[in-house]
């Protein structure tokens, strides 16, 4: 079924139709603790300055130089982790994987609790 997206562009709301070729039948993605029997290798792991990166751009509407003075970064680093962060997102919503977020503070080879 297709669905209508509104896109804005220079002020002025463009409707048009997007069809998906994917033949998706509709998923619900939830946040899960692991389970027994669960290989956390099939998972895409995303770093939570990733996920901020991504939102102060895709959620908050902050241009990518706005972003990265926010987060203290040069643009071309701050462009690369943004389009890594693009990369992991859509690799694991295409095929279907977790997503796991590792925090940075994390010591190498810890738990994360």
């Amino acid at each position: 079924m297709p669905r209508r997206c509104c896109y804005r562009w220079r002020g002025h709301r463009i409707r048009t139709q997007v069809e998906s070729n994917l033949g998706l039948k509709d998923t619900l993605y939830l946040p899960v603790q692991p389970m027994a029997g669960f290989n956390p290798g099939e998972c895409v792991e995303i770093y939570d300055f990733e996920i901020e990166a991504f939102t102060l751009v895709h959620y908050h509407g902050l241009t990518t130089d706005e972003a990265s003075e926010r987060l203290k970064l040069s643009k071309t680093t701050f462009w690369r982790v943004l389009e890594q962060a693009r990369f992991k997102l859509a690799k694991a919503f295409i095929e279907h994987k977790p997503i796991r977020i590792i925090s940075s503070k994390q010591e190498p080879g810890g738990s994360g609790k």
